[in-house]
Formats: C-alpha cells, structure tokens, sequence
C-alpha cells in the first residue's frame, strides 16, 4: 500500500526487540509458591500453561481462524463496489471508509493470531502455514482496495470539505483525509504513480545487496576468553566487541572492521545505490530533498531534524567527550578505543528478579500514573490473564515485542529469564501495551495506532520510571553505579549514537544530492570526521574505525533511526515533568498515549508539553546525562 495517508499500517505488529547491557543474573527461582527454571531448550508442549499467552481470545482456534480467513477472503471483492463512486455523496463516501476499514480489522485478526502463533513455536509447519497464508491476503486486500487513494486525490478539496461537514460519521476520518490532502501535490497521476510502484523489486536491490554481502563475507577466526579459537560472524561480533577481556574485544574489532574494509568497495557501491534509490522516489514526487520526502510521512519539518541535531552538538563536550574521558578513566585505560566501548563500565552485580519481583517493581514505579493505569496493568501482567507469553522455548523466536488486536487486548511476547534485563525488558513492552490499550480504547480503529515517531515513548517512559525506581531502592554503592551506568549506556546508544547514524544519513545523501560521488573513501571520510565531532579529543581512533558505516544495516531504512533518538528524548522530558510535579503532566501524557495516532506526532507531543520544535525540549536528556555522570563519579570517589 501507498503511505500517503490510507496506509496497511496497523496488520503487522510492532515489534521491539531490545538489547540492554546490564546486570547479569543466574535463573534459578521462579514464581510464586512453585519455582519454575525458564530453559529455552524446553519443548513448547512442555511449558506450563500459566506462562503462555491466550490466543483464544482472538480466535478460538485454528478451525475458526481458518473459517475467519476464507470469510474475508470472499469478502475482499466486495470493496470494489465503491470503485468509481466516492464522490457520489458523503454518506456513500462515509460507506467505503467503513468498508475499507472493517476489512483490515478482520485481517488485523488473523495477522496476529498467526504471527503470534509462529513466534512460539516456529517448527510447527501448520503455524507457518498460516503465516505464509495471511501474508498472500494482506497482498490481495492491498489489491483490492489500492483504487481508494487515487480516487480521494482526485477529488476536489473542497468537495471533501463539504462531504465532512454534511456527514458527522465522517468525522472519524478527518485525519486520514486531511494527512491525504496535505500530501497531494507529492502524488503523482496514476501512470507516474504505476512506474514508482514497478520500480518496487529495483528500490529493494540495495538491501538484497548488503545481505549478500554479509553472508559472503567471511571473517576470520580469534581466540575467546579462555583462548579457544572461534569463527567471528556478524551475529557474534557484539559479543566479543564487548568482552570484559580486553585482548579479546581489540581483536574481534580489528578483524571485523579490517575484513569490511578488504571489501569496501562493495559495500560502497550497495549503499551508494541505496542513497540514490530515496533520492530518485524524492525528485519524483517533486521534494526539495530525500530528507524532506521522508520526514514528511510524519508531517515534521526538516528544521526540526537539524534542530535536534544542533541542539545535540552543542551539549556535546559536557556530555559525550565527557563521557569518553569518563569510560577511560573507570577502566583504567591510557586510552580509549572503539573496542572499549561496549564492555560493561561496571564490573558485573549478580541480581536475580523472577517475574513476579518484576511486577512489582513495575508497580510501584509507575505509582505515579494513577490508579486506572495501574488497574490495567496489574491486570496485563497476571499470567492467568493471557496477555503474555512469558519464557523462552525450543523454537520460540528470540527478543521481545507487544502487538494488539483492536477490541481484544494487547499481547506481550517475552522470553524472560529472570534476569534484571529482562525486568527493564517487560517493562518496555508493557509500555506498549498500555500504549495499545488507551488508544484502542479512546480512538476508532482508524486513528488508534501511533506512528512509529510516537510508539517508542511510551516503551521508555515506563523504562525510565523503573530505573528511577531501582536506583532509589539499591542496596548498594556497586549496585547503584551499576544502575546509572545503564542509563549512561541506554542515552548513549539511543540518543548520540543513533543522532550520529541520523547526521551520517543527512550529509551522505547531500552529498550524492549535490552532484558528488559516494566511493569507499568518501564514506569512510564523512564517517570519521563524525567519530572525532561525537566522542572528542579524548577518544582514540583506530585505523579502520571509520569503515563502521559498512556495517550499520539501519542506513538503508531511509531516515529511520532519528526516531529512536527522539523517542528516548521524549520520554525524558514527560518523565522529568511528572517527576518534578509539573500540574497536569500525568493527565498530559496519559492523553498522548490516548490519542493514539489521531494526529500528527509534533502537535501530539506539544500537547503534552514536549514542543520539539524547540531545543528545550531536547535539554532535559543531556542534563540527565550530565547529572548522572555527577553521581557515578561521586560514587566512585566513595
């Protein structure tokens, strides 16, 4: 489907896998009166059914997921009736919205009654059965309905007025349409719009590419801790990029960057390819830039982007060159390279938390968003609810994510292990859950899915909330540096590091834009005057450090990984406002949480009382980190 305003956005469930360097625990304790030890290896027939999720609340089971399938799948034609006729009158135009929605709720239903399915327990052929099938219906309701955006454009934007104002039904609607409005000078006629469309197979060549290219790529081997000879893979390398033992880490980092950089020039000419293929969909739809075609899926101006990333330059050497000379210093370290950054800044604090300590630590964390949040959530994360699956198991897929049908319930996928990881884990994932819950509550189908821009934040409100809490709560002066430096790490990672990848994107772009070429070289020279701008004077930098970029999947995504910067960014700032008693903060957040995706990301936000469109909005996560480098150094002077 086009993105332009009448997008498939909510049938595929978001998923937010999520790596968080902390805390190691060893599982042995269950929950409640009978310990249970989660053990991925167990069969998923074995697993008791308390920690697994309840997908009958969707579908009773496969019988009738399947009867579902075929009845939408005979219902599909149907929309086709309003081909040709939008215009007719506003309640006939009120009919196929309707339509057209009703039949992407079902398909939502049997999306994630089989996606979820799949996820937990991905050897059992049937489920995959089911997948592939629901994969082939989202592509025919997609054909189907794929006539409803033209047809809108077509239309006069005063007839769509009109239509608004003579039938109160179409209230409901008056996002979609105006969001499909706004961009129509980018929509181009129906032959134009048929060859972006067939160009589909060649836009994805760049991403085939890298794939390629690392499954091709063959590195060498290098010796674990306890000096045994391993294959370094692009899956393993941030294991061993992060080794507590130093000889490791350097030679892990030496190898893989050394063997990128053997075959640069191939990764090169993907990426050139890629950057060329966004400013080709740019130029199309008459956009100043890629940059700006992007952005404007989500209506944000390009001034905001480069504001955030002013905003962050100038609080780089209170911050990030700080926090180099920080890292240095704790480890002992004359200096301080690329593979230093990734080992643990704490020596390991062995904590164990069963899921049942979680809950309760989430509980009393998130005291301050009030008794009915709190009345759902307590009632998300009681395992005889159904809402989670809650450990891992043979076949199960690895990391974590929320989904939601509308009108059911959100569904939280785990696969926890009783360590402190996966408590900050459940508590990320519920955020989103609670997220889905307010929204699907409050919003009509149409407008309860938040954009991506959105979705992030309320993930790391609750992750904040129950950091705050445990740092109260520590016993200990290790335990508590542990802590902040977990929050050091999680704005490090998500804010300077993806804002670094974000500028990266902006200035390789500008300068294909500008008439220039994008070889090995140039990369490598872009990226590494970026490596001395973000980390400073202090900061060592290696010989093939600046080939990085060759291995950042994210840099095909077309302007995502901003987005996480910003979400993270956002969440501090509504945490620092609750935090600090600011009148009406809670309610504030709640209703952004409420308003789903209803309307634009920026004019949500301000409502709340994060305005974007200025730095001050930004401040509160770089002061954040400047105090907690505070702390953690006065805790190491102790």
């Amino acid at each position: 489907m086009s993105s332009i305003g009448l997008g498939f956005s909510r049938v595929f469930p978001f998923a937010a896998a999520l790596s968080l360097a902390g805390l190691v625990a060893s599982p042995t304790v269950g929950r409640g009166e009978t310990p249970y030890r989660p053990e991925a290896g167990m069969a998923r027939s074995d697993v008791p059914r308390l920690y697994k999720w309840n997908l009958a609340a969707i579908w009773e089971d496969a019988d009738a997921w399947e009867a579902g399938r075929k009845s939408l799948e005979e219902a599909l034609p149907g929309i086709l009736e309003c081909r040709g006729r939008l215009a007719e009158s506003a309640q006939k135009l009120r009919a196929c919205l309707d339509h057209r929605y009703s039949l992407e709720e079902q398909l939502q239903r049997l999306n994630v009654y089989a996606f979820a399915e799949f996820s937990t327990d991905r050897q059992v052929s049937a489920a995959q059965a089911r997948h592939d099938r629901v994969q082939q219906l989202a592509t025919a309701f997609g054909d189907a309905t794929a006539f409803l955006e033209p047809e809108l454009l077509a239309m006069e934007r005063e007839l769509i007025q009109r239509f608004l104002a003579e039938e109160p039904g179409l209230a409901v609607y008056r996002h979609v349409l105006d969001d499909l409005m706004r961009r129509q000078a980018h929509v181009l006629s129906s032959e134009g719009e048929r060859v972006v469309a067939l160009s589909g197979d060649l836009q994805s060549g760049p991403y085939g590419m890298l794939n390629a290219l690392q499954q091709d790529t063959a590195f060498p081997m290098i010796k674990d801790e306890e000096g045994n000879e391993v294959e370094l893979l692009f899956a393993n390398f941030p294991r061993y990029r992060g080794s507590r033992v130093r000889s490791v880490r350097q030679e892990a980092v030496g190898a893989f960057f050394g063997r990128l950089r053997e075959h640069e020039r191939s990764f090169a000419a993907s990426l050139d390819m890629a950057v060329k293929r966004d400013i080709f969909v740019a130029r199309a739809r008459s956009y100043d830039s890629s940059l700006a075609a992007s952005l404007d899926a989500d209506n944000v101006p390009v001034e905001v982007f480069n504001l955030v990333l002013d905003t962050m330059a100038a609080n780089l050497p209170r911050t990030l060159h700080r926090y180099v000379e920080l890292r240095r210093a704790t480890l002992g370290l004359d200096e301080l390279h690329y593979y230093d950054l990734y080992t643990p800044l704490v020596p390991s604090v062995t904590r164990e938390i069963t899921y049942e300590e979680a809950t309760g630590h989430m509980q009393a964390s998130l005291a301050p968003l009030g008794a009915d949040y709190l009345k759902v959530l307590t009632r998300g994360m009681d395992l005889a609810q159904g809402w989670v699956d809650l450990y891992p198991n043979r076949g199960k897929r690895s990391g974590a994510y929320q989904t939601d049908v509308y009108g059911v319930h959100p569904f939280v996928f785990l696969n926890y292990m009783n360590e402190l990881d996966d408590a900050f884990i459940a508590a990320h994932e519920f955020g989103h859950a609670l997220h889905s819950h307010l929204a699907n509550g409050a919003q009509a189908f149409v407008n309860a899915s938040p954009p991506i821009f959105l979705a992030e934040i309320a993930s790391t409100f609750n992750e904040e909330l129950l950091l705050n809490h445990l740092l109260e709560q520590a016993e200990s002066p290790d335990e508590k540096r542990a802590l902040l430096a977990k929050r050091l790490e999680n704005i490090r990672l998500t804010v300077f590091r993806q804002l670094m990848f974000a500028e990266f994107e902006r200035d390789i772009h500008a300068e294909v834009e500008g008439g220039g070429a994008l070889t090995a070289e140039r990369l490598s020279e872009i990226y590494g005057a970026l490596i001395g701008k973000y980390f400073g004077p202090g900061f060592t930098v290696g010989d093939d450090d600046a080939v990085e970029w060759a291995y950042i999947p994210h840099f095909y995504y077309n302007f995502y990984v901003y987005k996480y910067a910003t979400g993270l960014m956002s969440a501090i700032a509504l945490v620092d406002r609750v935090n600090t008693g600011v009148p009406g903060a809670v309610e504030a957040y709640l209703d952004l949480l409420r308003a789903g995706g209803s309307d634009y990301p920026l004019d949500l936000l301000k409502r709340a009382g994060v305005d974007l469109r200025s730095p001050e909005a930004m401040q509160a996560t770089f002061d954040l980190f400047a105090d907690t480098m505070d702390q953690f150094e006065a805790l190491l002077q102790e």
